[in-house]
């Protein structure tokens, strides 16, 4: 069974160079888990949407701006390691060594950079560590830079190497998380007055991806100091980055995840709402996303689903947990706080004709979801006697994994104790399901058998989840 993943590494295309042979062919990777035990600047085509990305770090002086950009590393496939990690920083020598390449090769596209100054970092990130609500890395590389700033402003070129592992601030320290690319990204920096950074930075957008192929010395420098063997090396702005991603994310049927996206990385004021066909609801405010969670029973009675065929209901809950699945884990990546809301019938007629400020206040005026799994009681008998036969319906799909468990349990006299509906809200839910229903069978010397009919049961007159039957 798998839970489909959908940070831009898994089920998202991941970003690559328009010139990759690659380009176009993005077969997701699934994450397993372990069944239950039985018994602002406009771009021409192909990149809309583009814009340059100016800010002010809160070190430098009022007299001084940065501007990043991005030298962006694609491995090769057939070398790299798909569920291995990013290499380790490299040390203050290696990195000064790699940054004399960079730098050369960014004053041969450029022209004209030697009166600013340049800080880049000897360590390789995933797009999801780069694409933070607020960008916060990029300012924190030009924070160093002005922290060196003792008599002014002096170019110069800044080379961060690690120091027993780590690099000077813990801000720029990559995570190195496990399946990271198969691109990863030098991110870098430059210094300069605000008239020298708005000039660099129109030469940049305008030039940087199309002409900014790396040289071969410095793909055979890179290579060499990482230990990786790369596809294509090439120079972009954070502003091509985002473009080539809203690009694939369009062409895959997500650009509502771009918006939402979009919208928490340039923080932009407000609430940004979107309702997706399936009727997916999420809200993002600041660096919070806001959903609700429906269970079957509820999705098929008030929820999106309440207008549809009894007969349809099951692709159609299939199709509101595919697409969950893709944008809570999409948005967790990508730096969001994802915020859980219960569905209820109220909240419903609320949001159903609310603006974005009063449905969000509608969800924030609910408790919150927590924990990695929901359990939603249908028979909860008083009497106190043991469970001794426990039999778990899998609800599964084969896209998807498990949908939620049916847990039926019976005391000695065959009576029917508890009717439970498990719901992992989290990948890792599905185990903490299993794992509890086990230590539970363990404690009370419950009898347990464990059901897969392969597909998602429910009642069409009820339009509620149901166990199996005997029919079944």
């Amino acid at each position: 069974m798998v839970w489909l993943k959908a940070a831009a590494k898994n089920l998202m295309p991941e970003i690559r160079h328009p010139s990759s042979p690659y380009n176009g062919h993005f077969p997701g990777r699934q994450v397993p888990f372990a069944d239950f035990p039985t018994g602002a600047v406009q771009l021409a085509d192909p990149l809309p949407c583009k814009r340059s990305i100016v800010a002010k770090p809160s070190i430098l002086s009022s007299e001084l701006r940065h501007y990043p950009g991005l030298l962006l590393i694609e491995l090769d496939p057939h070398y790299a390691d798909p569920t291995g990690i990013p290499p380790e920083p490299l040390t203050v020598a290696a990195t000064s060594a790699l940054a004399g390449h960079l730098a050369k090769d960014l004053e041969q596209i450029l022209g004209g950079i030697n009166h600013l100054g340049l800080i880049l970092p000897g360590a390789l990130y995933d797009q999801t560590e780069i694409l933070q609500p607020g960008l916060p890395l990029l300012p924190a590389l030009a924070d160093v830079y002005g922290g060196s700033l003792q008599d002014g402003f002096v170019p110069q070129l800044i080379a961060l190497g690690t120091d027993q592992g780590l690099l000077p601030m813990a801000a720029i320290n990559p995570q190195r998380r496990p399946g990271s690319g198969p691109l990863l990204l030098l991110p870098f920096c430059f210094i300069g007055s605000p008239d020298e950074i708005s000039r660099l930075a129109r030469r940049m957008e305008d030039n940087l991806l199309q002409n900014g192929e790396a040289s071969p010395a410095t793909r055979e420098a890179v290579q060499q100091a990482f230990g990786l063997t790369a596809l294509n090396l090439s120079f972009a702005t954070v502003g091509d980055l985002c473009a080539l991603l809203r690009v694939q994310l369009e062409g895959n049927g997500l650009l509502p995840l771009w918006d939402l996206l979009e919208h928490a990385w340039f923080e932009r004021p407000g609430v940004r709402p979107v309702v997706l066909e399936s009727g997916n609801r999420f809200l993002v405010a600041g660096d919070h996303a806001h959903t609700l969670f429906y269970t079957f029973d509820d999705w098929a009675q008030f929820g999106p689903g309440r207008a549809l065929p009894a007969a349809e209901l099951g692709e159609g809950y299939q199709r509101w947990v595919w697409q969950q699945r893709q944008y809570t884990l999409a948005l967790a990546a990508y730096g969001l706080h994802v915020r859980w809301v219960l569905a209820n019938p109220q909240l419903e007629e609320i949001l159903a004709t609310a603006d974005g400020e009063t449905a969000k206040a509608a969800m924030r005026a609910i408790p919150c979801l927590s924990g990695d799994y929901l359990i939603e009681a249908m028979v909860q008998n008083d009497r106190e006697s043991p469970e001794r036969q426990m039999a778990v319906t899998c609800h599964a799909a084969r896209e998807l994994g498990t949908l939620a468990y049916t847990v039926m349990t019976l005391d000695a006299d065959g009576q029917l104790l508890r009717l439970e509906h498990h719901y992992p809200l989290q990948p890792q839910g599905l185990k903490v399901i299993i794992d509890r229903l086990v230590q539970r069978c363990a404690e009370q010397g419950t009898e347990r058998h464990v059901l897969h009919p392969g597909r998602l049961l429910y009642s069409e007159s009820g339009r509620s989840l149901r166990a199996v039957t005997a029919a079944d």
